[in-house]
């Protein structure tokens, strides 16, 4: 009876000795990951995929959190995506560069580029995460989900700045250009000082082709150097100032203005409108100067 209980108690210490030197615990994955949230935002470059996972360390060590975020692949019908990052400035971004501790789960983020993919609602997104075992070393999968694109959430931002178009004027530069003078209101709501130039991208379109820049001769009765300084001006929050922009015609087509957020993560929309284009008639001293150089001509031709 005391062989037996003696040979009982040999056989449980060698099973606690194979398990302490990484037996069954050795086959483990180094850890072990949970799907949190999946989104798309705006970034600078375009949108991206961003993936929250819930992830645990399975070892007796710190592990870094891009090494579970770098074992991350996601696909779009069958195409892979590549990786990209989420910015400081984005409000949803996670921290990198931290620890997770044995037995913590901590939550890390990964992202990925949409720039150049075809998707739609019912485009599936596949969503693959591999770890090592604690031992053996060996690749496992420790996460499959899938997801339809349809019911993937998008975040957004809205903007801190608000601009009207107060008045639109047609005019020429005495020669021959035509031009639109765009008198806006830029009002501040952001809780520090900025400008119009700092806060704003401003771009205008016309026949789908974006606009140059243009200028007021300094006799013009419309040269006001006030309102051409006011937009770098720095108003503080709550205040508004006025700002007047020219820019150079290609045709009469209508004008589109796109105003957006340069201070907002996925530069939010601030404005995006159309306005006419009237190009004045030509005036009666045009039409004497065209007059006279076809006397003149006929008069070559005599």
């Amino acid at each position: 009876m005391k062989r037996i209980t003696l040979l009982a108690a040999v056989v449980v210490m060698a099973g606690s000795l194979f398990t302490a030197c990484g037996g069954s615990k050795g086959k483990q994955p180094q850890y072990t990951t949970t799907l949190n949230e999946a989104f798309t935002c705006g970034a600078y470059d375009g949108d991206i995929l961003v993936v929250n996972l819930d992830a645990t360390n399975n070892t007796e060590d710190y592990i870094d959190d891009y090494s579970v975020a770098y074992n991350v692949v996601a696909t779009i019908d069958g195409k892979t995506l590549s990786t990209s990052y989420v910015s400081d400035e984005n409000p949803y971004a996670i921290p990198s560069g931290t620890k997770i501790g044995p037995e913590e789960t901590t939550t890390i983020q990964s992202a990925f580029e949409l720039s150049g993919v075809d998707y739609s609602d019912d485009s599936e997104l596949k969503l693959v995460v591999t770890s090592h075992t604690i031992k053996d070393y060996k690749q496992v999968s420790v996460m499959e989900e899938t997801l339809k694109m349809g019911d993937v959430e998008r975040k957004t931002s809205e903007s801190e700045f608000d601009v009207t178009v107060d008045n639109v004027t047609v005019t020429d530069d005495g020669e021959g250009k035509n031009l639109v003078v765009i008198d806006y209101t830029f009002t501040n709501n952001s809780s520090e000082a900025t400008s119009f130039s700092w806060a704003v991208d401003e771009k205008l379109f016309q026949d789908d082709v974006e606009l140059k820049s243009g200028s007021l001769p300094w006799k013009h009765p419309m040269a006001d150097e006030v309102d051409y300084m006011n937009s770098s001006t720095d108003v503080k929050s709550g205040a508004s100032i006025q700002i007047r922009k020219v820019y150079e015609l290609t045709s009469t087509s209508n004008v589109e203005i796109v105003l957006t957020d340069q201070q907002s993560f996925d530069k939010a929309e601030i404005l995006n409108t159309e306005i006419q284009v009237d190009i004045p008639a030509a005036t009666s001293s045009d039409e004497e100067s065209e007059d006279v150089s076809e006397d003149g001509a006929e008069s070559d031709d005599l």
